[in-house]
């Protein structure tokens, strides 16, 4: 793999906005800046309403910092509109609203826990009998989400025409790309509501983040000439008031320190990737299970290592 400017490997990070506030998050997107990395931070138009808390656009001191993000290189993305039932109609204005407030709409979205909105989640998110399998552990028949036009939240017709990038597994690799090298990509079974899909690597709280960036990983990532998507929480443990996590924060600067990184927000990468792929061609089923079983025992390891 080939990136821009002789580069010989990518890094990037999607922020999940779950319990993000400017105090909470502010500390890792300055240190971010100092190592030179520019990452993608979603956000929600609304205050919550769900059992999550976090700040939103609609909180003056958090849409400053948001908008001093845009303007130093970071990516603004969506994770759901916000967290809890929203209906059409504010999920529509909500577009209005991100666009309002930050002059552009949402190019990449990620599902919100269990959203009444989200876009082929639950079972859908998966592969036959991976699918059934979920219905059986879970114990939940098959939900409506924002893709059917039945349900009070359908909003599939925008997230066609403005979302490019949807997020689905998780790996507990460093290289993403090694666990998914045909990303991003077309699911026509899922086409009519969304476009490209891509997986990302598992670090969620600051324990998984700081485990996932041990030097080792990060040589291998770089002698790989691989892609790193970290799916994270920065405001899982991140920071201790104004400090950042002593371990996370060396482990970052030496991640940052190795020539040849690539340090650009992920629809960046991903449009990278595009390009090299020639195309957006669904990979089809053979392809899309394999994935779902290595998501399947990362899932399992990462229950027996971190006990979540």
């Amino acid at each position: 793999m080939q990136f821009p400017g002789g580069k010989n490997f990518a890094f990037t990070v999607f922020d999940d906005t779950d319990d993000a506030t400017v105090e909470n998050i502010r500390p890792v997107y300055e240190l971010l800046v100092d190592c030179g990395m520019r990452t993608t931070k979603s956000v929600w138009v609304y205050p919550p309403r769900g059992s999550y808390t976090s700040s939103s656009l609609a909180d003056s001191d958090y849409l400053q910092f948001i908008r001093s993000l845009k303007e130093r290189g970071f990516e603004i993305g969506l994770h759901n509109i916000g967290d809890g039932f929203f209906s059409r109609a504010e999920i529509l204005r909500g577009f209005e609203i991100f666009r309002e407030l930050l002059g552009h709409e949402p190019a990449i979205h990620a599902n919100h826990v269990s959203n009444p909105d989200n876009l082929y989640w639950w079972d859908r998110r998966f592969e036959w009998p991976f699918d059934f399998l979920y219905r059986l552990l879970s114990g939940r028949a098959r939900r409506v989400g924002g893709e059917d036009k039945s349900s009070e939240s359908f909003w599939g017709d925008i997230a066609k025409t403005h979302i490019r990038y949807m997020r689905n597994l998780t790996f507990n690799d460093v290289n993403t790309l090694a666990r998914d090298p045909r990303m991003p990509y077309r699911v026509d079974r899922k086409s009519e509501c969304s476009n490209l899909w891509f997986s990302s690597s598992d670090g969620q709280t600051v324990d998984e983040f700081t485990d996932l960036i041990a030097a080792r990983n990060v040589d291998r990532l770089s002698e790989e000439g691989g892609v790193c998507i970290v799916y994270t929480h920065l405001a899982s443990g991140f920071t201790n008031g104004s400090t950042v996590h002593s371990e996370f924060e060396r482990r970052l600067r030496y991640l940052a320190s190795r020539a040849g990184g690539w340090f650009v927000p992920v629809s960046t990468v991903l449009d990278h990737l595009v390009s090299v792929h020639g195309g957006d061609a669904d990979p089809g089923y053979a392809y899309r299970l394999v994935r779902n079983v290595w998501w399947g025992i990362d899932r399992v390891r990462k229950r027996v290592r971190y006990r979540r």
